[in-house]
């Protein structure tokens, strides 16, 4: 039951119970007060308080009062109207009534034709007056309980019963703490991956509508900061919590509470503003999803590098184009010493090692030579078949020979060590083509401009937030600004919309987004606009324009479910992802009359003139990706390359192939 109901409950029961209380002791002491002075049953023409046996007692009050509040046993009382009285030689009396006749017996003579009133107008006005309370009273009292039916309380206690008694057969499950948009895409994906999940929110109208879309799911009307909300969710028994809430103080306090309560639970943070990531780390959460820059850097990746978006999507499990995983296995001591080339890859086809973690340092895109440790973990791409035929393999093939532990830095590549890509200023004076358009210049648009800053593209921003603007001047000096209304076509045209190789519009108004898309397209009907989208009922109509939508509440649910159900694959591509890293994941594609189409890999022999590494590749006309492909496999116009290696390398991979993909 929730917190609410039961206050709701717990009110009305307790005002139920005060009124009646009260009506009941002030119609008893009514009765008690006008009984003392008349007699109740004081009849016509005699004196006020003549008949000392008419007087009733408090208890005779309380009595009277009770059954005239039900509107029963009333006749009984009053229905004395005529009354005969026999007496007999001895002096006992016999009487017969109206309403309770008795036949009169031998011996008894008739005493008195007199008639009798049992109660006088004052006394019948105030038993009816007392009456017409009691029949509000409890009219008061069915209306409460036909409320608590028809408002759907009783069904949301049952369910919340229900709920607690799922919780207590879970073992292993993720508590998710906040429903809204991006818990609800975190939800989904644990159902997908078949996580039993345990969701908290204090909005009642959020609890409702996921247990009717999500009849299976344990849902609790309650506060997630609160320590008895994480232990009646079992946080004790979960594998992980994740707090998707909106605000970065209630994730904190959550954070810090699930963490006393389970030092060994995973814990993933939702993190409003960048201030706030150190804060949830020093708390004790072990990922922070920033959603903002993550919006941006999906959307600058989307700009710039969709199949490399495509074949994320894929590995994360977002997409179920293809079954490809990123996974890892721990060397045993009888690997130790050995090389990266001296495992078993021949044996196995689709999967290759893209990485390797000693401790907390990655090393991506190996050396050959590289010698391995025990407990070190292989990072691998393939399926998860593939994968556990390679872990198979390598723990039943022989140990390599001793050698002796080679220093750290002759490790392969070791990991972000490498400088990063630098980008070009951009000359105030010059003349924009090809170049990308950001309308928006909040955390987002500045995330989206320094990563095509950094990947070396031309890009301008346009907002008329003068506060906005000088913040993002500041931490990108080098990158263009047009101060005007984004949807303003003068705007556009200053920022040579005709010229552009695509558009975001990342404004905080659906219809504001709307506007701009449609400006674009009509200035440029050849141009990748990206937008996002906050509503769903938008979605169709952004589209319509000719925009493709990116929902922000899905990018981040998606992420930081990743980082609970895939860790490794998350981190690790996020490093490699990442503008600034040494290593990086890219696709590049092979175009018509340039140096690599038609050649063979092994003739293209990439590892030895750029240092990158092909993972995998996608030809012509087909959907699914190939790893580790063959050397003979040829490089026919149209091959997509999904290449990791020096990001500094990229563009000369770029210059061989064709172009980025």
């Amino acid at each position: 039951m929730s917190q609410s109901q039961t206050g709701s409950l717990a009110n009305r029961g307790r005002t139920a119970f005060k009124l009646g209380a009260l009506v009941l002791l002030g119609t008893t002491a009514l009765f008690y007060v006008t009984g003392c002075l008349c007699g109740m049953n004081a009849g016509y023409g005699k004196k006020l308080g003549s008949l000392s046996d008419d007087q009733w007692e408090f208890t005779e009050c309380l009595y009277f009062s009770a059954i005239t509040l039900t509107t029963i046993g009333y006749t009984d009382l009053l229905g004395t109207e005529q009354c005969v009285v026999y007496r007999d030689a001895n002096g006992r009396y016999r009487w017969e009534s109206s309403t309770d006749a008795h036949t009169s017996e031998e011996g008894y003579d008739k005493a008195s034709e007199e008639l009798f009133a049992d109660f006088t107008p004052w006394t019948r006005t105030l038993t009816t007056l007392v009456a017409i309370i009691g029949i509000t009273f409890f009219l008061y009292v069915i209306a409460q309980v036909t409320s608590f039916f028809v408002e759907g309380q009783y069904q949301e206690i049952a369910a919340a019963n229900r709920a607690q008694k799922q919780i207590k057969r879970f073992t292993n499950h993720m508590i998710l703490c906040g429903g809204g948009g991006n818990g609800r895409t975190v939800l989904e994906q644990a159902q997908k991956e078949g996580v039993n999940c345990v969701v908290i929110d204090l909005d009642n109208g959020v609890i409702r509508e996921l247990r009717q879309k999500h009849p299976t799911i344990a849902c609790l009307n309650r506060d997630a900061t609160d320590v008895k909300s994480l232990e009646a969710a079992a946080v004790d028994r979960a594998r992980g919590v994740v707090s998707v809430m909106s605000d970065d103080r209630a994730n904190l306090v959550t954070t810090v509470t699930a963490r006393q309560l389970s030092p060994s639970v995973r814990i993933v943070s939702r993190c409003v503003r960048e201030q706030s990531n150190r804060q949830l780390q020093y708390a004790g959460a072990d990922s922070v999803v920033n959603t903002a820059k993550l919006i941006g850097l999906r959307i600058a990746s989307e700009l710039i590098r969709p199949t490399m978006v495509e074949f994320l999507e894929i590995i994360l499990g977002h997409d179920d184009a293809q079954d490809l995983v990123i996974s890892g296995i721990h060397l045993q001591e009888k690997d130790a010493g050995r090389t990266l080339e001296s495992l078993p890859m021949d044996e196995i086809d689709g999967v290759v090692i893209v990485a390797f973690r000693r401790g907390e340092i990655y090393t991506f895109n190996p050396a050959n030579d590289a010698l391995l440790l025990e407990n070190d973990e292989l990072i691998m791409l393939g399926t998860q078949e593939t994968i556990s035929q390679l872990s198979q393999a390598i723990a039943v093939s022989p140990a390599s020979p001793a050698h002796e532990t080679v220093p750290e830095q002759q490790l392969g590549q070791p990991a972000d060590t490498a400088t990063a890509v630098d980008g070009a200023p951009a000359d105030a004076g010059l003349e924009l083509h090809g170049h990308f358009i950001i309308c928006g210049a909040g955390g987002v648009g500045r995330t989206i401009a320094a990563e095509l800053f950094a990947t070396r593209r031309t890009c301008v921003c346009i907002d008329n937030d003068t506060e906005a603007l000088d913040e993002f001047r500041s931490a990108l000096p080098e990158v263009q600004v047009i101060e005007d209304e984004p949807y303003s076509p003068d705007a556009l045209a200053k920022a040579n919309i005709r010229g552009a190789r695509g558009l975001a519009t990342i404004l905080a108004s659906d219809r504001d987004n709307l506007v701009v898309v449609v400006t674009a397209m009509q200035a440029n009907p050849s141009i990748r606009v990206l937008s996002v989208v906050t509503d769903d009922a938008d979605h169709l109509r952004l589209q319509r324009a000719g925009a493709e939508t990116l929902c922000p509440a899905k990018i981040g649910g998606r992420r930081m479910a990743s980082e609970l159900l895939r860790p490794t694959a998350a981190t690790v591509l996020d490093r490699m992802l990442a503008s600034s890293g040494a290593v990086r994941f890219e696709a590049v594609a092979v175009s018509d009359g340039t140096e690599l189409a038609g050649m063979s890999l092994a003739k293209a022999d990439l590892f030895a003139r750029t240092g990158l590494r092909v993972l995998a590749i996608r030809k012509p006309g087909q959907e699914s990706f190939i790893i580790r492909p063959a050397p003979k496999t040829e490089l026919d116009p149209g091959t997509i390359l999904i290449v990791t290696g020096p990001a500094a390398e990229i563009t000369k991979l770029v210059s061989l192939a064709g172009d980025w993909a």
